[in-house]
């Protein structure tokens, strides 16, 4: 009774999760994947619940690699189409789910009526027995190599924040990510030492059914609250039909900056170049005041100056010495440190300026401000204060 009502509040999870992402005002390739992950929750579930009901027809077996062979391509993926920006899902990473098309197939095509991989019968010394074991290999192995993956993509994104965006966040850093692999690897690492009790016992010592069905539902609950609460990194790279206003056209307008590789893509200018394209920029930060907006990032400057990402990259790192955070926060600096200087917004709070000026965070902008200034806003302000009263 209690596992039949954990199945219950899982599906139920599972498919409001999904549905609630589905009806998003604006729907990402990273949520529809996440989407998809939620869906198989619920598929699972369903076939545990139709198994009770109707054993006879549900063969369970069916559904022993759905979560380790989906779950971590469903997670990498997510992560992946999250930090990366790209106009629409390339069709190629469905070779992820490879894995568990191939075994699923090869179970029902030659095992399904001469291998038992229940627990307590799993280490059963019969002539199937090296199938059993290269399946649990399988599963293992897929768990263990997409957090990995997850990982290392992660780390690699929160390595480049500081080159691609002018803010931080907590949103942004994703690190809920963190948390929803460790999870899943804790679970499913329990899930195997008390099976691998059970099958060496050849008894069942441990009632893995409702650990699995507790399991799943609460990596429902976490994916679905944290996924729904992660917010886009990036603007879309085209237009949607139903954000056009009625005169547009219909045709999605793809971005001019295709993110092509930056191996294909380091732009080198000689010294003429880059000082007129350091002009350029200048005078666009001076006179657009694109720092004004709090979540700028390396893509909305590049395509504003009709550069790539990369040739805005190379501009910054090799003929300005800074990255883009550096850069576009000095532009917010100078544009607080003149409102300070300015009597009419002698008014306004100093974190208002800040806010007012693209800051999104009170102590980045007072880690910055003193890392530029060497004193604290309060005290450089009052220090101007006193300047001008003496």
């Amino acid at each position: 009774m209690f596992s039949e009502s954990v199945l219950y509040i899982g599906l139920a999870q599972s498919l409001f999760g999904a549905f609630v992402l589905a009806t998003k005002k604006r729907v990402e390739i990273s949520d529809k994947i996440l989407i998809a992950c939620l869906l198989t929750f619920a598929f699972k579930f369903i076939l545990y619940l139709m198994h009770l009901e109707h054993a006879e027809y549900f063969d369970l077996s069916f559904s022993m690699g759905l979560m380790p062979l989906t779950f971590g391509p469903y997670l990498y993926l997510y992560t992946t189409y999250l930090v990366e920006r790209k106009a629409r899902f390339e069709y190629k990473d469905l070779l992820h789910f490879l894995p568990f098309l191939l075994t699923t197939v090869a179970y029902f095509a030659f095992f399904k009526e001469v291998v038992d991989f229940t627990d307590v019968n799993y280490f059963q010394n019969d002539t199937y027995l090296w199938v059993k074991v290269l399946y649990g290999f399988i599963f293992f192995t897929s768990i263990v190599a997409y957090t990995v993956f997850t990982y290392v993509k992660l780390w690699r994104f929160r390595k480049g924040i500081s080159s691609n965006f002018s803010y931080w966040t907590r949103q942004l850093r994703l690190l809920w990510l963190n948390f929803i692999p460790g999870l899943f690897v804790l679970l499913f690492l329990l899930y195997f030492v008390t099976g691998a009790i059970n099958a060496f016992s050849f008894k069942k010592v441990f009632e893995l059914t409702q650990l699995s069905h507790i399991g799943l539902t609460v990596i429902a609950f976490a994916i679905s609250y944290f996924g729904l609460k992660q917010v886009s990194l990036f603007r879309p790279l085209y237009i949607r039909r139903e954000d056009r206003a009625p005169e547009e056209d219909v045709q999605p307008q793809v971005a001019e900056d295709d993110d092509e590789p930056e191996k294909k893509a380091k732009a080198r200018f000689t010294d003429e170049q880059a000082q007129e394209l350091i002009a350029k920029l200048t005078r666009h930060m001076e006179e657009e005041k694109p720092y004004l907006n709090p979540e700028l990032t390396l893509y909305d400057l590049s395509s504003q100056l009709n550069l790539s990402k990369n040739e805005l990259t190379d501009l910054l790192n090799n003929h300005l010495g800074k990255n883009f955070f550096a850069f576009v926060n000095e532009f917010r600096l100078k544009a607080v440190i003149r409102r300070f200087e300015n009597p009419d917004y002698g008014h306004y709070t100093i974190i208002a300026i800040a806010y007012d000026c693209g800051f999104n965070s009170k102590s980045t902008f007072n880690s910055i401000f003193k890392q530029y200034t060497g004193l604290t806003p309060s005290d450089y302000k009052k220090a101007k204060s006193d300047a001008v009263q003496s």
